[in-house]
Parts: C-alpha cells; sequence; structure tokens
C-alpha cells in the first residue's frame, strides 16, 4: 500500500497536540550533577565507574556510586565535601519516620 501513510511516522503526523516523548537518559550519559569525591573510586581508585542521582527518604540528594573494577558502592551528598556516607547513615536517612 504504497503512500497510504502507514507506520509510526504517518500515525505521528495525525497526532496534534500531542508532546513529543521524552528521550530516554543513560546511565553513562555525561552532563549530570554529580556529588564532589565521585570522579574515580574510593578504594581502588578506578575511574570505571556508574553514578546515579538519587534523593534519599529525607531528601537528602546523593550519588551512589559502583565501581566497574573492585564492586565498591558508596553514597556522596550533592552538598557533601566528597566524604562518603556510611551505610548505616543511608539506611537512616532513607528510614520513615
Amino acid at each position: 500500500m504504497a503512500g497510504s501513510g502507514g507506520g509510526a511516522a504517518g500515525r505521528r503526523k495525525g497526532r496534534r497536540g500531542e508532546p513529543e516523548p521524552t528521550p530516554l537518559g543513560s546511565l553513562s550519559q555525561a552532563g549530570s550533577e554529580h556529588a564532589p569525591g565521585t570522579e574515580e573510586c574510593e578504594s581502588c581508585g578506578s575511574a570505571r565507574l556508574t553514578r546515579l542521582h538519587l534523593a534519599l527518604a529525607d531528601g537528602t540528594d546523593v550519588t551512589f556510586v559502583s565501581c566497574h573494577e573492585c564492586e565498591h558502592r558508596a553514597w556522596f551528598p550533592l552538598d557533601g565535601d566528597g566524604t562518603s556516607l556510611s551505610r548505616d547513615e543511608v539506611v537512616r536517612r532513607s528510614s520513615k519516620g
């Protein structure tokens, strides 16, 4: 059926007023704001890290870091000095009540 306007592009043209879908991000996408101290692993020094921006239950914005080399994990407050939070501190800040 040539010229019928089928397919995703053909359907999309008929949707007026609908917002374009938001592009999906990437865990490795540059440009995200990360906390001080997250440039390299605090355990082994590797720069091969996964970094995620998270908000704990108490409202603390942190960057969670997981090392690809040694699997060390840590949480760094965005407004911190580059010192990671202890696991107990993350649990305390994440509990409700």
